[in-house]
């Protein structure tokens, strides 16, 4: 599954979801920051041109426009449930103005260079055991506004991952796994998803035929190298029309479109509207 998530308001939470009968593979980018915290399941996630496996007490926080690929074993005796947190930073910083310590914290997850975005808890059970409890609080005690019940608990969650986030060693942290091949291709196409594709460019570079270099790489990501281009392509256009004026004939080049009906056609397929709908939208600011 390939799309471009969007946010319909500005906190949205689903905690503790059982997602192991409805689950399909995710493949996607948001206008939001997104924290997932995995309960129960296995698999993969692709980001930042990395490959990283995750468990049970995983915990991953991704940046607004930042694609990637997520990938469950899920099956008989294989659960997966999760707890999904997407909110808006501009508005969820409001909120943490009071709070210097965790308002730099935030800032640091969006911002940093050096942040690990995805950590290994080594005691799982007191941050599952946390979640469970406010989920079922929230159940048992519906309130008319959710949106302010939403702030309130994601602010308590930021409070009570910091030292988490903070505290792990080196040694401690989840480290990309061991993958050079995919690293490269993933590299070449953040280089070159402004240009005309040329997959015997590709496996030049990879010393490969092309059609081993397509199969090799669709095997081990369970997705095409046309698919990571034009998510790709799509997170840079989606920047462009949020951040600048250019025409959007200008940002489909760009976005490596030379062709404006066609740029115009893939972005409403992916992104579910127009580029000039998309332009419209109120613009998430991080």
């Amino acid at each position: 599954m390939l799309f471009a998530d969007t946010l319909k308001r500005p906190i949205e939470l689903q905690l503790v979801v059982d997602r192991a009968a409805p689950y399909k593979e995710v493949f996607h980018f948001h206008p939001g920051a997104e924290i997932f915290y995995i309960h129960e399941g296995a698999g993969q996630v692709i980001v930042e041109q990395h490959l990283y496996e995750v468990k049970s007490g995983s915990l991953l926080f991704f940046r607004p426009f930042q694609p990637h690929y997520q990938q469950m074993e899920v099956g008989p005796g294989q659960p997966y449930v999760r707890s999904l947190l997407k909110y808006s930073p501009s508005y969820f910083s409001e909120f943490l103005k009071p709070f210097p310590a965790l308002y730099k914290f935030h800032d640091y997850l969006l911002h940093s260079d050096s942040v690990l975005q995805i950590q290994q808890l080594l005691a799982p059970e007191k941050l599952d055991y946390w979640v469970r409890d406010f989920d079922q609080r929230f159940r048992s005690r519906p309130v008319i506004d959710d949106l302010e019940r939403n702030a309130l608990f994601l602010l308590s969650f930021f409070q009570y991952i910091q030292p988490i986030w903070q505290s792990y060693s080196e040694a401690d942290v989840q480290r990309p796994s061991v993958d050079p091949f995919v690293v490269r291709i993933l590299k070449w196409i953040d280089e070159h998803y402004q240009e005309e594709f040329q997959l015997e460019a590709l496996a030049q570079i990879a010393h490969m035929s092309p059609n081993h270099v397509s199969y090799l790489f669709q095997k081990t990501t369970g997705k095409t190298i046309t698919d990571f281009l034009t998510i790709r392509r799509m997170k840079q256009a989606s920047l462009l029309l949020q951040t600048t004026s250019l025409s959007v004939q200008e940002i489909g080049e760009r976005s490596g479109y030379t062709n404006f009906s066609y740029f115009c056609q893939a972005f409403k397929k992916h992104m579910g509207m127009t580029p000039g709908q998309f332009r419209s939208q109120p613009p998430l600011r991080t």
